[in-house]
């Protein structure tokens, strides 16, 4: 009986450790740890681009276009589930979490206004009509862990428009 306690007990904690996240490699071939939970039916990935910034195109809807800069790193989060099957062209679901932070090693926390000090904006992409684009975040917190290799990024926030997850948590190398 005592013996049966004890495995039962060392099962207990074993799983009770969910601190580590999943480990996975980026497109990029970086090391990639969620420890946020991912939404059903679907997979979540993080990149960090150095020297990597966003411009708002005013001429197409807020779409945030990609541009070289050596003092800012460009951190994306994205969820993205899979369609049930290919017969539906617009049974797709993607999210996305743009964060454009200063290059330079810091760690800082940002809170509701203090989100205006980095970029942050939230795409939505499905066909949920109203409800798709991009939006900037101002309501929430950030908070971030930049070295020269590596990020650490845990954000609590509320988008304009509905979303699947409102937590995140995870490390970009």
């Amino acid at each position: 009986m005592k013996k049966m306690l004890a495995i039962a007990t060392l099962a207990i904690l074993a799983s009770c450790n969910s601190t580590k996240g999943v480990v996975s490699t980026n497109w990029l071939g970086k090391t990639v740890t969620i420890k946020s939970v991912c939404p059903e039916n679907g997979v979540c990935t993080a990149t960090r681009e150095p020297g990597i910034a966003l411009k708002e195109d005013t001429n197409s809807k807020g779409v945030p276009k990609m541009v070289a800069n050596e003092e800012t790193i460009l951190i994306k989060y994205e969820f993205d589930r899979k369609k049930a099957d290919g017969s539906y062209a617009d049974d797709f679901h993607k999210e996305e979490i743009f964060i454009e932070i200063p290059a330079k090693t810091f760690k800082k926390e940002y809170v509701n206004e203090q989100l205006q000090e980095v970029k942050l904006t939230f795409g939505r992409h499905c066909y949920c009509k109203g409800s798709a684009g991009y939006f900037k975040i101002t309501e929430g917190t950030l908070k971030i862990d930049n070295s020269e290799n590596k990020t650490k990024v845990k954000l609590n926030f509320k988008a304009p428009v509905p979303q699947l997850f409102e937590n995140v948590e995870f490390t970009v190398e």
